[in-house]
């Protein structure tokens, strides 16, 4: 089931047979690097479980990213509901193989969830936690609008947090 399409972009919502691609995408130490680096199997199986109940419960997650052009899998891109000082917040991610960075895939990918997160599931904000030496992750945070809010603490490592709210309709 496609939840969303781009130019380039397919997004579904991430079953137990992407685990394999889930596993290879997380034991690569250059893709991990600002995510705890590499996991095992075993570790990528329960995160995957766990993003697949998200979904169940909430109706987004991560969703797999695939390629239209010849239906690779190449990643995960996904609104997540997270807790932030006490707030609640949507956080938008990604995570994307590296054969796939440098060609605009997660300016494009992100671009669009954010675009449905906003017009299909209504939310007033979106926000991405960036590690401070993630520089492209923040030059992507900024080209679709973002804007850096405040340095927090979260899950013992440090981020730069990034947000948008919800254009006010009149208002572009």
């Amino acid at each position: 089931m496609i939840i969303l399409e781009t130019e380039h972009l397919q997004f579904r919502p991430l079953t137990l047979d992407d685990l394999d691609d889930m596993t290879a995408l997380y034991t690569d130490p250059e893709v991990t690097r600002f995510l705890g680096g590499p996991r095992s199997r075993d570790e990528v199986q329960r995160v995957l479980k766990g993003y697949i109940r998200e979904y169940q419960i909430y109706g987004h997650s991560f969703f797999a990213t695939i390629r239209k052009s010849d239906q690779s899998f190449i990643g995960h891109c996904g609104l997540l509901k997270q807790e932030v000082q006490g707030q609640e917040e949507i956080e938008l991610a990604y995570v994307l193989a590296r054969p796939y960075w440098q060609n605009n895939l997660a300016l494009e990918g992100t671009e669009a969830l954010k675009n449905y997160g906003f017009q299909q599931l209504g939310f007033q904000r979106i926000i991405s936690l960036i590690p401070p030496d993630n520089t492209v992750s923040i030059h992507i945070a900024e080209k679709i609008g973002m804007h850096y809010e405040r340095d927090v603490d979260q899950w013992g490592q440090h981020f730069r947090l990034y947000g948008i709210n919800q254009p006010t309709p009149g208002k572009a």
